[in-house]
């Protein structure tokens, strides 16, 4: 009977009924964030989930439980949308599967690149980035383009590694960026307090742009 209720609503839908419509939303909601957590925990596992909680100061505080929601109502909308393309040829769950996957994946593909932003992000308040950002004539945006560069990630990698480097702050920024833990974490982990761990990243940071900014890096 529900395969029949099923194919009833899909007919409908597709011909912008929008009650039938409403009603795959209420019947797959659940069905479609349930999938989205276990994609969402095993890219948590595999260490490249990336939460959508950005904060000025650079913060990122994951919430899947909270973050799969959200991500459910966007993929339900993209399903509904695209839904004259479902075929029939694969159970209706295994399509919407598949639209959450590739949503996902797009999805922290952006997250990723604002993350890599955050990287050279400057500040107002922040001197010695925008005295970078004035000599070079450049953006932030820009900055990410040239970290993308591989004389620029080997420079990168040389300059954190240097023994003048502060040893605290190469760990909080490798953390943070390299293996992608938020602050909080990072907090517990080094045993430093939140604020600690965020000074640690901002000063790296500025002297690490600074150091690039001498060698005509950025």
């Amino acid at each position: 009977m529900n395969l029949i209720d099923d194919t009833l609503l899909i007919e409908q839908a597709k011909k912008g009924n929008q009650d039938a419509i409403n009603s795959l939303v209420e019947k797959y909601a659940d069905y479609t964030q349930r999938s989205i957590l276990k994609i969402l925990h095993k890219m948590s596992r595999q260490g490249i989930y990336i939460s959508d909680t950005f904060r000025s100061t650079g913060d990122i505080i994951p919430d899947i439980e909270e973050d799969s929601w959200v991500i459910a109502h966007d993929v339900l909308i993209k399903a509904m949308r695209s839904i004259k393309n479902f075929e029939g040829r694969s159970k209706f769950t295994t399509w919407l599967w598949v639209i959450a996957e590739n949503h996902i994946k797009t999805l922290m593909a952006q997250r990723r690149k604002k993350r890599d932003r955050l990287f050279f992000q400057h500040s107002e308040n922040d001197e010695v980035s925008n005295i970078i950002v004035e000599l070079a004539g450049a953006t932030s945006d820009s900055f990410v383009d040239n970290f993308e560069d591989k004389e620029v990630m080997q420079a990168v990698i040389k300059i954190l590694y240097d023994d003048d480097f502060n040893p605290d702050q190469r760990e909080a920024i490798l953390y943070f960026f390299v293996q992608e833990l938020d602050q909080r974490t990072i907090s517990e982990i080094t045993g430093a307090k939140i604020g600690t761990v965020k000074k640690r990243i901002h000063d790296g940071l500025k002297k690490l742009r600074l150091k690039l900014s001498k060698e005509d890096l950025i």
